[in-house]
């Protein structure tokens, strides 16, 4: 966009982008934008050279035979101009060919004056007349100074030579005053053109450039927050807190990860964590469900928010067993174990900070659902009766007994075994048996 915004710089003498790009640019679409006005005007030459053919001998002395050729000549030399149309795609040579037609006509227009003894007044009328054909097709300033000169050496010419009676003063100040009107007319209409063209260049750049950083800002900010929270934010909606009555929440960490940071670099540990939590990220999103945040090692992940999922609890066990696969025995994050915990209740949610955002979820729900994951068993998924309870038409649980749980009353917990069946999110079978006895 900052080229683009130095690229407007134009040729004082000829107008032209100094920029052969933009130049070329330019030239390509209004070319296209004034292809069928082209081709009106090479069209309406025909038609009234025919025309004119017929006009001329009945209005003035000139003979029908003089009028028919000269007619017919410029006639055909307008057909030939518009069927080079399909060569004519860019402006310089729409604009060169009509600038060698208007040239041509205004010749002969003097010739057959001239011949008539009528070039008092009607010359200059006429070649008036194809002025305001240049002011309709908005003629280039450079090829209407050429017309304009090759225009008034035939004048010249016949102002030398011309023995009738009266004088061509008079003419020869209109014609002078009709040049430089239309040539001091048309340079100003072509470089108000080009600017309001670089302007509206300009502008979609800079609408594109808004709409990127607006994209990636959006992008950015779904990286933290839940869609529909990130919505009520660029809405304006400020504070977010909500309250969800029935969610599930899943914690989980590596373990022994503090042993194994001492024996790996930071950037090591770094590409082993971004790795493992990509793919969880993966996971979860599969599932339809909110990854809320990670600390160091740990993992969490809420169903049910912001908006309800009637089977939160199924998606989050169902979670949790695929993110066990993805580790220990698997190929992808070998020697790894997790410890998983499982709660579903009610949590209050809502978007904190205001220049850093976070999405955070807060609630005994959340405090069980730690104590869970901290007192579970490596490589197993460790849950509480109210999620093995809407769990239990899909997994096969073992009970565990009455767990102490730190800073909470003591509850019966259970361990996932398998499930009942394979569950399909989308098109793919995501679970799989848990491998135990690690």
């Amino acid at each position: 966009m900052t080229r683009t915004l130095g690229m407007g710089a134009l040729d004082p003498s000829t107008l032209r982008f100094e920029d052969s790009e933009l130049e070329d640019s330019f030239q390509l679409e209004e070319g296209q934008a004034g292809l069928s006005g082209y081709r009106i005007i090479t069209g309406a030459t025909v038609l009234l050279w025919a025309l004119a053919a017929v006009l001329i001998p009945l209005g003035t002395d000139i003979s029908a035979k003089l009028s028919g050729v000269g007619g017919g000549v410029m006639a055909l030399v307008g057909l030939g101009c518009f069927a080079a149309s399909r060569w004519a795609r860019s402006m310089n040579r729409q604009h060169a060919l009509a600038s060698s037609l208007t040239s041509a006509n205004g010749l002969v227009i003097l010739v057959l004056a001239t011949a008539g003894q009528v070039v008092q007044g009607f010359a200059v009328s006429g070649i008036m007349l194809l002025y305001m054909f240049g002011f309709v097709s908005r003629t280039r300033f450079v090829y209407a100074l050429v017309r304009t000169v090759v225009i008034a050496i035939g004048f010249g010419l016949v102002w030398v030579t011309y023995d009738g009676p009266g004088s061509l003063l008079m003419d020869a100040f209109f014609l002078a005053a009709a040049s430089v009107g239309s040539l001091v007319g048309l340079r100003l209409i072509e470089r108000n053109r080009r600017r309001v063209w670089h302007q509206s260049l300009v502008i979609e750049e800079q609408s594109a450039a808004i709409e990127m950083e607006r994209s990636e800002s959006e992008r950015l900010l779904l990286n933290v927050l839940p869609a529909a929270v990130s919505k009520r934010l660029r809405q304006g909606e400020n504070p977010i807190a909500d309250d969800f009555p029935h969610v599930t929440v899943l914690f989980a960490d590596i373990v022994g990860f503090t042993a194994m940071t001492s024996a790996l670099a930071a950037d090591e540990v770094i590409t082993m964590l971004s790795g493992l939590f990509s793919m969880f990220d993966d996971l979860v999103a599969e599932r339809d469900l909110e990854k809320i945040k990670t600390v160091g090692d740990a993992y969490m992940a809420v169903g049910g928010l912001p908006d309800e999922l009637p089977d939160h609890a199924i998606r989050v066990v169902d979670l949790a067993m695929a993110m066990q696969a993805c580790t220990g025995t698997s190929d992808h994050f070998p020697g790894l174990s997790l410890r998983i915990g499982v709660h579903s209740g009610p949590v209050a949610g809502g978007v904190i900070g205001t220049r850093k955002f976070a999405y955070d979820v807060w609630g005994t729900t959340v405090n069980i659902a730690a104590r869970l994951e901290s007192t579970g068993i490596p490589g197993r998924i460790h849950v509480s009766e109210e999620t093995r309870s809407l769990t239990c038409e899909a997994f096969e649980f073992e009970s565990r007994g009455v767990i102490e749980l730190r800073g909470l009353e003591p509850r019966t917990t259970y361990l996932v075994s398998k499930p009942l069946e394979e569950r399909l999110w989308g098109d793919r079978t995501l679970t799989a048996p848990v491998q135990h006895g690690r």
